[in-house]
């Protein structure tokens, strides 16, 4: 008899380890937090190991969920494309946005389960990359872009600038610093981030400061995993403040300092489409409801302040 558990468990299980989040995985499978936190206890008791450590505000993968989500993802992901390629389709029509991670898991999802999309009668697939991919050629609809470029030649609009800051655990650092400067990057972590476009190094060339080679430094492949690293004290993270507010008030992250960068070098996100694909009401209604959502973001706010 082949040991294979309930697929509804594994497909909670994938979407709360994707999302690091029972609550984002409920709203991106239209369920309750209870529910995804059900089926992942039935998928633990089947397989006799713990993949989650529950905290009272976080979940984390433990090392056999992790090992054991690397390989379901990829026969969930061979499971769809050998549906599609067969043509075979849900009963609602789907539409596909591509959005980077970090701001799918800590700005887009949480502002969706806010606000009711069922009266967009279409079944809404997340493609979490923050790759330039062909609308045409990847069947997309949508797509929020993160660079300098407006992409004017596309059905585009503005969002919101990246408003990048240090961020660490409170504790920390063993003395107040005014400042970035020299006496920060000789004595403690620096946590790097490989998609952002800008990034400590640019940072230290700008204020004319040195990182020597024997220097600690920390690097991770995406914003969630820095962000991670700096909640548990391991450094200075350079994020994207959207991705950090809620840390920030609760008290988990600190501002440490401020660090001003000329607009110049500050990238932008922008959503984008095109006009064949804005025909469609209900891709239309995402879009208008995406840009609504940019409005009421923190780093919109304060630019307006500016003026």
């Amino acid at each position: 008899m082949r040991a294979i558990p309930p697929i509804k468990s594994i497909l909670y299980f994938e979407a709360a380890a994707r999302l690091q989040s029972f609550k984002l995985a409920a709203i991106e499978l239209n369920v309750t937090p209870g529910a995804i936190s059900h089926q992942i206890s039935k998928l633990e008791d089947f397989i006799g190991k713990k993949l989650f450590e529950r905290g009272s505000r976080q979940i984390k993968l433990t090392h056999c969920g992790l090992r054991y989500y690397s390989r379901v993802s990829i026969i969930l992901q061979s499971i769809e494309e050998a549906t599609t390629d067969l043509g075979i389709e849900g009963k609602k029509p789907k539409m596909k946005i591509a959005v980077p991670p970090s701001l799918l898991k800590n700005w887009l999802l949480p502002h969706l389960g806010e606000t009711s999309i069922k009266e967009l009668n279409r079944s809404i697939e997340f493609i979490d990359t923050l790759d330039y991919l062909d609308l045409s050629k990847c069947d997309l609809d949508l797509a929020i872009r993160y660079g300098y470029d407006s992409w004017e030649n596309m059905y585009s609009v503005y969002l919101f600038h990246e408003e990048m800051i240090p961020v660490c655990r409170p504790n920390y650092l063993k003395m107040k610093y005014p400042t970035f400067n020299q006496e920060l990057i000789d004595n403690y972590t620096l946590i790097y981030t490989n998609n952002r476009l800008v990034q400590w190094d640019i940072v230290m060339q700008y204020f004319a400061l040195e990182r020597k080679s024997g220097h600690s430094k920390l690097t991770f492949q995406n914003s969630i995993q820095a962000i991670e690293a700096a909640i548990q004290g391991a450094g200075i993270a350079y994020v994207n403040r959207i991705l950090v507010s809620k840390e920030l008030s609760n008290g988990r992250l600190v501002q440490p300092f401020s660090i001003v960068m000329p607009e110049s070098k500050t990238p932008a996100y922008y959503l984008v489409s095109t006009y064949e694909h804005m025909q469609d009401e209900s891709t239309s209604q995402l879009y208008q409801a995406i840009v609504s959502f940019s409005k009421s973001t923190p780093n919109n706010q304060y630019l307006k302040l500016l003026g």
